[in-house]
């Protein structure tokens, strides 16, 4: 990076640098629930019940970013800004409805879900603990 830079583009980049790993630190493929879920970053699959997910870019995107730090409870602002990137001019509430789709296709009920959870006020976040 050239000088001067934005700490926003410095954020993004580490951020991008940090997503491409893939693969968890024991080299293992991140999964949870027993292994109902995993996901591969580094094939962009995942795989829910032995069944690929039909998964839109954004959707996928989505559950990792969720999932790459269960409990946290994301802002829509921090999801919209990781999903699709810092210069995404967009309304943030679209995340609502990627949300929506991506817990149609994980099988989640809205009313108690176990993976996309719903934090009322302040956005969403991964309800699922990974396999030790």
């Amino acid at each position: 990076m050239t000088k001067p830079f934005s700490p926003r583009e410095l954020v993004a980049r580490v951020e991008a640098v940090l997503r491409r790993g893939g693969i968890g630190p024991d080299g293992r493929i991140p999964t949870f629930l027993g292994g109902r879920l995993s996901l591969d970053r580094e094939s962009r699959e995942a795989v829910l019940d032995a069944a690929p997910l039909d998964l839109t870019r954004t959707e996928f995107d989505l559950l990792v970013t969720l999932s790459s730090r269960p409990g946290r409870v994301w802002s829509r602002y921090e999801l919209v800004s990781r999903v699709q990137g810092q210069g995404y001019e967009g309304y943030e509430r679209t995340v609502d409805a990627h949300v929506k789709n991506l817990r149609r296709k994980l099988g989640d009920d809205p009313r108690e879900p176990t993976f996309v959870v719903t934090v009322p006020g302040v956005g969403y976040k991964f309800g699922a603990r990974p396999d030790a």
